[in-house]
């Protein structure tokens, strides 16, 4: 059986995890990650030597919210990549910015088969404010002091998260990355 509509998100996502732990073992796969404090989410992250965010579209799903889905991606990830449909494939190869990669997924014999149609390139485009509010006020101090940066642990939040921005992107982004590593992993029912 070859489709793309009757592919659900539960058979694409496992495709994917199988795909990403056998390219990295070691790295952190984060399901159902929030996005800007919530106004989003991301249906898969990728934590290794980068943070590689992935949007999966089922058979079933439509490409409407995808815009909006884009700039909540690009707020935070290094890597964006979408994992889709074959039915939505064109689509997305004219909606989609160029540094985006696109991921095909096919259902073959009964197994779902992953056919990258482009590679992703990396995001220049991330918020430093939209990365310090995914950690939590421990993870930021931690950060802080590894840096150098000492700040009254009385603090708000809202001030650590204001301190952690201040640090120059690559640092940022070492720290946000390992801080999702060392996150207990939720195991998905």
């Amino acid at each position: 059986m070859e489709s793309g509509s009757c592919l659900l998100d539960q058979h694409i996502r496992e495709a994917l995890r199988t795909r990403l732990y056998e390219l990295d073992s070691t790295a952190s796969i984060i399901e159902e990650m929030p996005l800007l404090r919530g106004k989003g989410r991301a249906d898969l992250a990728f934590v290794n030597g980068s943070l590689c965010g992935y949007e999966i579209k089922s058979g079933a799903d439509s490409l409407v919210r995808l815009g909006m889905q884009t700039q909540n991606y690009e707020a935070v990830f290094e890597l964006n990549t979408l994992v889709a449909a074959n039915r939505h494939i064109a689509l997305a190869k004219k909606r989609l910015p160029e540094t985006w990669g696109i991921i095909e997924a096919k259902q073959i014999d009964g197994r779902i088969e992953l056919r990258q149609h482009r590679k992703a390139l990396r995001n220049s485009k991330f918020s430093k404010s939209a990365l310090a509010r995914l950690l939590w006020k421990n993870e930021c101090l931690r950060i802080l002091r590894m840096n150098g940066v000492e700040v009254r642990p009385n603090a708000s939040v809202l001030e650590v998260w204001n301190f952690v921005e201040t640090l120059e992107t690559k640092r940022l982004c070492h720290g946000v990355r390992e801080a999702l590593k060392r996150r207990p992993v939720r195991v998905a029912e």
